[in-house]
């Protein structure tokens, strides 16, 4: 009895394996975007208005569409990768209500992985703040508590780049769209 115990819980384990890793190999669905090169002109447009000051006392808000966002990732991907055992083949994002979501294509070692990162946009003490609410590896959901420290830690080390410049007063993602309000 106790070998048919054991038998039963040793395919069990295996197909819940398999079923995983099937899981986190699929590619997770997401809505098609838009990019053009004129998008990412008006993204250029527009993002010189951050460096200038605000004319007027009223704060001002800057929109960035999500083509205009997926337009300038695009152009910025076109740089050949830096080499390494993970490259970032591809990424898309995708401003849906309030939330922020990135789809990222990593090559590791010639296999395509998928990972879906959706969070919040804020600002803090005037770096730009992202906290992340879901987390997938290809079709896989995993909870983020589980990355969550790992992610911080690589955000805060980004923490420098991720600085926002004197004039801006709040990024948030409204509507989607992202919207940057100056002071």
């Amino acid at each position: 009895m106790a070998k048919r115990i054991y038998r039963i819980i040793s395919w069990t384990l295996l197909a819940l394996t398999v079923v995983s890793i099937l899981l986190v190999l699929r590619k997770p669905s997401f809505p098609t975007v838009e990019s053009s090169p004129e998008a990412a002109r008006s993204f250029d447009e527009k993002f010189s208005l951050l460096s200038t000051p605000p004319a007027g006392a009223a704060p001002r808000e800057i929109r960035f569409t999500e083509a205009e966002l997926n337009s300038k990732l695009q152009q910025s991907l076109k740089s050949p990768p830096p080499a390494g055992p993970a490259t970032l083949k591809a990424a898309i994002v995708h401003l849906e209500g309030d939330k922020l979501m990135g789809l990222f294509t990593v090559d590791v070692s010639g296999l395509d992985i998928y990972l879906t990162l959706g969070g919040k946009l804020g600002v803090n003490n005037r770096s730009l703040e992202f906290t992340p609410t879901d987390l997938k590896m290809g079709s896989q959901p995993v909870p983020v508590s589980i990355l969550g420290s790992t992610l911080r830690d690589h955000l805060n080390a980004m923490r420098e780049q991720m600085q926002l410049p004197d004039s801006v007063q709040d990024v948030r993602v409204e509507n989607g769209e992202l919207v940057v309000q100056l002071r």
